[in-house]
């Protein structure tokens, strides 16, 4: 298995995580910006909520290189925040999405900044836009297999 990641500080909490962790396999977690590595033999790609970092014009020349590189029968599992046509279920559920952040602890003050620091950075885009994506690089299949609120995680097959 590989893990990647461009920041050092997540990595090594993923070596202290997996550190304690007795069986399982080998676990190679790489410092890189996603859109640089190389992929081959990739039976399972999971993107968990990295795509939508990633600049839009970026983001199907990286599915492409995913998919050239499966076999059929591969699945990518790509889990994104997602954004919907109608704003006032965008305000909905973005709202209980700070309201789940407030009963885990977190300040109004904390969502305020989180959510300035995440303006213009994390650009989600809707369902119909990764489907799509998916299907227009070559994966046969793209369907949701879990969501929770506007956050949502779709299997492609190849």
């Amino acid at each position: 298995l590989i893990g990647v990641d461009n920041s050092e500080e997540m990595l090594k909490k993923a070596n202290k995580y997996l550190a304690k962790q007795t069986e399982l396999p080998d676990v190679d977690l790489w410092c890189e910006d996603i859109v640089n590595v190389p992929f081959e033999n990739a039976s399972v790609v999971i993107l968990n909520y990295a795509l939508q970092f990633i600049p839009i014009k970026d983001r199907t020349p990286l599915l492409r290189r995913i998919r050239e590189a499966m076999r059929p029968g591969d699945a990518l599992i790509l889990s994104e925040k997602l954004v919907f046509s109608d704003d006032g279920l965008n305000t909905y559920f973005n709202n209980l999405h700070y309201e789940f952040k407030r009963q885990q602890g977190y300040s109004d003050l904390e969502i305020a900044q989180k959510r300035a620091a995440l303006e213009n950075v994390l650009v989600p885009e809707t369902r119909e836009t990764h489907q799509k994506r998916m299907r227009r690089v070559g994966f046969t299949h793209s369907e949701i297999w879990f969501q929770s609120l506007n956050f949502a995680s779709l299997i492609g097959i190849a």
